[in-house]
């Protein structure tokens, strides 16, 4: 299934091979993947930690712009309520939109979508090598899935520095500035909006290591069309619960 490696390489020397020789450390660590997927974890999971650190004060405030639209649409059923109930919504919603909340739930979504991520990602090439005729263990693309998220660990530390610098928030990721409307509530709701927000150079890059795992894994065999089908895949799956969760989050 992969090109022959004779010792483990050192995750170090691998992170340095996977910007300059991609293939060649991707072939290694399906040969060796024991602990592999640690360093990649730890560095994904650092810049995350950091950009939600830098970003939590304003993540906090388009969270309780997103409730307040939401609470304006339901003022007709806020005006049967008693008093103390408004209270207790209010109360509830303070809570939710803090940073400290904020910035807690969503570093454990980025952990499990980290997971989940990578296990459905090496689904995806472990079903389509498995198609093509090459045969071969899940647990080593999934080690080798880790490193090919790298890209977007660098992605989570630039955003970071962008904050830092301009102390704003980065709203319209990837191409979505170029559908964006200015409406937060309106753009969560648009499929075009949330298909673009993921396309950008370091999602690119991110192909590319695709590409390359698939050589890696299948020497002998084209990868561009496995590369193209996980391409489509990971937009779809990004979409489709985004969708949910901005229908079920505005009431529609």
């Amino acid at each position: 299934m992969q090109d022959t490696v004779t010792s483990s390489p050192n995750s170090l020397a691998l992170l340095i091979s996977i910007i300059d020789r991609p293939r060649a450390a991707l072939s290694a660590v399906l040969a060796h993947p024991r602990w592999k997927w640690l360093l990649p974890a730890v560095i994904c999971l650092a810049a995350s930690a950091l950009l939600l650190l830098v970003s939590a004060e304003g993540l906090s405030q388009q969270t309780a712009q997103q409730q307040a639209a939401a609470m304006q649409a339901l003022e007709d059923q806020m005006q049967t309520m008693t008093e103390a109930q408004r209270a207790q919504m209010r109360e509830q919603m303070a809570t939710f939109t803090s940073p400290l909340f904020l910035g807690l739930t969503s570093f454990a979504a980025s952990a499990i979508g980290l997971l989940i991520g990578w296990l459905l990602g090496a689904g995806i090439l472990y079903v389509g090598l498995a198609i093509g005729g090459n045969g071969g263990s899940y647990a080593p693309l999934v080690a080798a899935m880790s490193w090919t998220w790298l890209p977007f660990a660098l992605r989570d530390l630039v955003s970071a520095g962008w904050t830092v610098a301009t102390g704003a928030v980065r709203v319209n990721p990837g191409l979505s500035y170029f559908v964006a409307t200015g409406d937060s509530v309106a753009d969560a709701r648009n499929p075009l909006w949330l298909l673009a927000g993921p396309v950008d150079l370091f999602w690119l890059w991110h192909l590319v290591l695709i590409y390359a795992l698939v050589k890696a894994a299948r020497p002998r065999g084209g990868a561009l069309g496995l590369t193209i089908v996980y391409a489509l895949i990971y937009l779809a799956v990004r979409v489709g619960p985004a969708l949910l969760a901005g229908a079920l989050s505005f009431g529609l």
